[in-house]
């Protein structure tokens, strides 16, 4: 099974070619949101050849499209796990808990956990899913929701990285191997 240090790796692998690196983190974004649980983040910092907005509107259609096939499942088999909580009197408890958390704070407490950086996605958005009582949150604000939860979520990394310094040092560590690459090969 692949690790995560594998992963990144490989989109390390794919970040000299914007085009290619752009496909794969889309994909990779709809994975983390639907079965992977890993923060995205990651990979925002490959590829200094896409642009950032790219990168923040790929994670955002990533997120977006993963969560509709998130909510669908959950749509699907909310009524089953309901039945299956209400047998055992601590995960009734946990699921009314999680009915009146979604009931109070919605579309702006999804938003405001999937902006988080560093946190994973799976969990929050199958318990927004799954304890998504009927009509209360509708599909197409959802998907929207987390298109602009994963737009927030970048800017926020990237203005993290850019503050602390980080995103400067690699981007010069970058620059001084495509210089250097580019010598090797003149001479």
């Amino acid at each position: 099974m692949a690790s995560l240090y594998d992963l990144m790796l490989f989109l390390q692998g794919l970040s000299h070619d914007p085009v290619v690196y752009s496909i794969v983190f889309f994909l990779y974004a709809v994975a983390a949101t639907t079965f992977l649980p890993i923060p995205v983040e990651f990979g925002l910092f490959y590829s200094p050849e896409t642009p950032i907005i790219v990168k923040a509107l790929l994670l955002g259609a990533g997120k977006a499209v993963g969560s509709v096939l998130v909510f669908a499942l959950g749509d699907r088999i909310g009524g089953r796990t309901e039945r299956l909580f209400s047998r055992n009197r601590f995960l009734r408890g946990f699921m009314n808990r999680m009915h009146r958390f979604i009931d109070r704070t919605r579309y702006l407490g999804l938003y405001l956990i999937l902006s988080t950086p560093i946190m994973v996605d799976t969990v929050p958005l199958y318990l927004f899913s799954l304890f998504n009582q009927k009509g209360l949150m509708d599909i197409r604000w959802f998907a929207l929701t987390n298109f602009f939860a994963g737009i927030t979520r970048a800017s926020i990394a990237y203005a993290v990285f850019y503050w602390a310094g980080i995103m400067l040092a690699w981007r010069a560590c970058a620059a001084m191997m495509r210089r250097r690459f580019r010598s090797d090969t003149a001479g």
